[in-house]
């Protein structure tokens, strides 16, 4: 088995205070790290040999997080989807039925907010019915960073990229999707952390609830190395120096906080803490 293989269907549930996040998996890839960390040579994975699988390569969790707070039921951007992908995912993207296996119902979904507007976190935005995308969670707002959205929408090659067609405009048409701005309050436990660089309006969301302290990273980091190696930026990366200054600035605040880590993108369930050892933060995961 692989290091922290998932198993398709696999969600786990944590409580931060009052408030209930459960880990989802859509699917997980495999992925080569001079491919994904295309200005970090092979030899200077050598001190993390151990977070890599016994082929060499990476392993991405491709993750969503439905957080309930305040009697709201909250989905953190949507996975893959079920559409075709060049993607390298292992097994077919199933957050639908995770969904249901964690008894969470699709109508039941208040809001969907986004990190930000990738592919792989748009995809459940909608399904297929009879040939057209339709939205998957009827009676959701889709909430959206302003600036994000004004980038992608932007240019016709960049709409083409977020596959608006397919992840956007069904939201659009029936008016489900709002704009917002900054430190977005979603509840009063739940506010939008700026975090650029990955995209120009990336966030990260922080919960706060009972005295207890979680956050919601999105694509800050991809891979537990980059909270010790917090310069290391993946191809994906629009902006890589601002994408690092963001990195460094919320890790070390996660630090200082001693909050839960929770990434849809570390191996699964991607929860954890950041801690200081030796003058280094190194990340370390929950167990399952």
């Amino acid at each position: 088995m692989l290091r922290g293989e998932p198993i398709m269907g696999l969600f786990q549930r944590q409580t931060v205070g009052n408030v209930e996040m459960i880990a989802v998996q859509d699917s997980w890839a495999l992925m080569d790290p001079t491919q994904f960390f295309t200005d970090i040579p092979i030899s200077d994975w050598d001190p993390y040999r151990d977070l890599l699988q016994p082929d060499g390569k990476i392993l991405l969790n491709i993750g969503a997080w439905i957080v309930i707070s305040e009697g709201k039921t909250i989905i953190v951007d949507t996975g893959v989807g079920g559409r075709p992908t060049q993607m390298p995912i292992q097994e077919p993207a199933g957050l639908p039925s995770v969904l249901k296996e964690a008894d969470v119902s699709l109508s039941d979904v208040d809001l969907v907010v986004h990190t930000h507007l990738h592919f792989d976190h748009t995809g459940w935005n909608t399904v297929d019915d009879s040939g057209s995308p339709v939205p998957l969670f009827p009676n959701a707002r889709h909430v959206v960073q302003s600036i994000e959205w004004e980038y992608w929408m932007g240019e016709d090659e960049r709409r083409k990229a977020a596959q608006y067609d397919n992840a956007f405009a069904p939201i659009e048409k029936n008016g489900q999707l709002d704009l917002v701005d900054g430190e977005y309050a979603v509840t009063s436990e739940m506010v939008t952390v700026p975090t650029p660089g990955h995209t120009p309006g990336h966030v990260s969301f922080a919960i706060n609830s009972g005295g207890e302290k979680a956050y919601l990273i999105g694509d800050i980091a991809h891979q537990p190395v980059q909270v010790t190696e917090d310069t290391w930026c993946p191809n994906f990366d629009i902006d890589k120096t601002q994408s690092t200054l963001s990195r460094k600035q919320l890790l070390q605040r996660i630090a200082d906080e001693k909050a839960l880590v929770a990434s849809g993108h570390f191996p699964f369930p991607g929860l954890g803490h950041v801690v200081i050892e030796e003058g280094r933060r190194v990340f370390n995961a929950v167990a399952e």
